[in-house]
């Protein structure tokens, strides 16, 4: 049996490549040991969708983005320590006391899980960077989120 990489996911970059049909979320891009690079279908998205309301209200307009996104993304830093990127198979979702959320992302394939303890405020961000980084209208999404 393989063992567990468990990361600790600090940055969160997503980028949509057209090519591929679907999302690249780059954890850690900055960090070339700790980072990962997971891809995410239509699909996947789809079905988090709902796990994402349950917890916040995605506003439709503009707010700070206290999450790395792909506008404050170093590109030469994110192409040098660019991996080969693993399909997300797997979120777990936990709420916590002061109102935050640990979340955990699994390639359960590889074996690799990124954790990540975020505040109300940055879980509203990372939201809000999956849902806005997709396009809304060509995967039949534009008017759920």
């Amino acid at each position: 049996m393989q063992n567990q990489t468990i990361i600790e996911a600090k940055t969160y970059t997503c980028h949509y490549i057209d090519k591929e049909d679907r999302l690249l979320l780059t954890i850690n891009y900055q960090d070339i040991e700790k980072r990962i690079d997971f891809w995410i279908t239509r699909a996947f998205l789809v079905k988090l969708l709902p796990y994402f309301f349950d917890y916040v209200t995605v506003e439709k307009e503009e707010t700070a983005n206290n999450t790395q996104s792909a506008k404050h993304t170093d590109n030469s830093t994110f192409a040098l320590t660019q991996q080969m990127p693993i399909l997300l198979e797997s979120i777990d979702f936990e709420a916590l006391d002061n109102n935050g959320m640990k979340i955990v992302l699994k390639n359960l394939e590889k074996n690799i899980y990124c954790v990540a303890v975020l505040d109300k405020n940055r879980f509203k961000s990372f939201v809000e960077l999956l849902t806005k980084t997709a396009p809304t209208f060509d995967w039949g999404i534009v008017n759920i989120i």
